[in-house]
C-alpha cells in the first residue's frame, strides 16, 4: 500500500491534473505587455508549447482574437501561451514588435520553470497581422523555433502591386510605421520593407500554411509566394487552401475551424 501511495505521488508531481488558466501575466511594464497561459489537463516536459500572437493589423485588437483559438488548442493537449504586444506608431517598428515577442518567449520560460513544462525550443502559431510577427520572429530572431502554424498572414511588402493593394486598403501608413520607411510614387519599394517580408527571411522551421482563396485583405497570393520560398529553400511546408474562405480562413465556421485546429495540432505533433 505504501509503494502504490508513493507511485501516486509521484506521478501526480510530475503531471498538472487540472485545467488551469492564467490571464494577464505580466512579461512587460506596458498595459499590452502581458499574456494569458493555459495549461491543458495534464503535462509534463514533454508536452508542446505553442506561442500564439494575434491580428489587428499590427495596429488594433489584442490577445482576445485568438482567446478561444488558444483555449482550442489547449483542449488538445497542447500548452498555450496566447500573447499581446505593442502597436506600432511613428516611434514603434516591427523590430520593437518583435522585442516584444521576445520579451514574452523569455517570460514563458519562466512560467515553464513554475510550473513544469519545458523551457527549451517553442511552436509559433498566428493570425494575420500575428502570422506575420510569428514568421519574422522565427527567421529573423530565433531559429529554434520548432515549427510555424501561421493563418493568412502577410508575407511580401517589397513590390509595387503590394504597395497598391496596400493604399486600396488604407494601410499604407500602418505599413510604413512597421517597416520605419515609406512608399513613393513610381518607386519600387526600398530594402526596409523587405527587411518585414517573411518571404525573403525564411530558415530551416517547418511552416504550415493557412490561407482562403477568397481572402480580399491578404491576398492568396501572398501564401503562394511564401510556400514557393520555403520549397526553394528545402523547408519542411505544407500549404492548406481554405477553399471559399475569406480573411476569416474559415475559423468562424465549426467545421472549417476543426480542418484547421487539427491540421494546427498535427504539426506542432509532428515536429514536437
Amino acid at each position: 500500500m505504501k509503494l502504490y501511495i508513493a507511485i501516486i505521488l509521484l506521478v501526480a508531481s510530475q503531471l498538472c491534473l487540472a485545467q488551469q488558466d492564467f490571464r494577464n501575466l505580466k512579461y512587460g511594464s506596458e498595459a499590452q505587455q502581458n499574456l494569458d497561459l493555459f495549461l491543458p489537463l495534464t503535462f509534463d516536459a514533454k508536452t508542446p508549447v505553442l506561442v500564439m500572437l494575434h491580428g489587428g493589423a499590427w495596429s488594433l485588437g489584442g490577445k482576445e482574437y485568438t482567446d478561444k483559438t488558444a483555449r482550442d488548442l489547449r483542449d488538445k493537449g497542447i500548452i498555450v501561451a496566447n500573447v499581446d504586444y505593442r502597436y506600432v506608431s511613428d516611434e514603434r517598428s516591427a523590430k520593437d514588435l518583435l522585442d516584444d515577442i521576445g520579451n514574452a518567449e523569455k517570460y514563458i520560460r519562466h512560467l515553464g520553470l513554475k510550473h513544469g513544462f519545458t523551457t527549451k525550443k517553442y511552436h509559433f502559431s498566428g493570425i494575420s497581422a500575428g502570422a506575420h510577427l510569428a514568421m519574422l520572429y522565427a527567421y529573423t530572431r530565433n531559429k529554434d523555433v520548432k515549427s510555424l502554424s501561421v493563418l493568412c498572414g502577410p508575407t511580401q511588402f517589397d513590390t509595387q502591386e503590394n504597395q497598391e493593394h496596400i493604399e486600396k486598403l488604407q494601410l499604407s501608413a500602418v505599413v510604413e510605421q512597421l517597416a520605419g520607411s515609406k512608399y513613393r510614387n513610381g518607386e519600387k519599394p526600398d530594402a526596409h520593407f523587405t527587411q518585414i517580408s517573411p518571404y525573403a527571411k525564411v530558415k530551416n522551421i517547418p511552416t504550415l500554411l493557412f490561407h482562403g482563396d477568397k481572402d480580399d485583405l491578404v491576398l492568396y497570393s501572398q501564401a503562394v509566394v511564401m510556400r514557393d520560398a520555403l520549397k526553394k529553400a528545402n523547408v519542411d511546408n505544407d500549404l492548406i487552401t481554405m477553399r471559399g474562405k475569406g480573411h476569416d480562413c474559415g475559423m468562424n465556421q465549426p467545421d472549417s475551424e476543426k480542418i484547421v485546429l487539427d491540421a494546427i495540432a498535427n504539426w506542432v505533433r509532428k515536429y514536437n
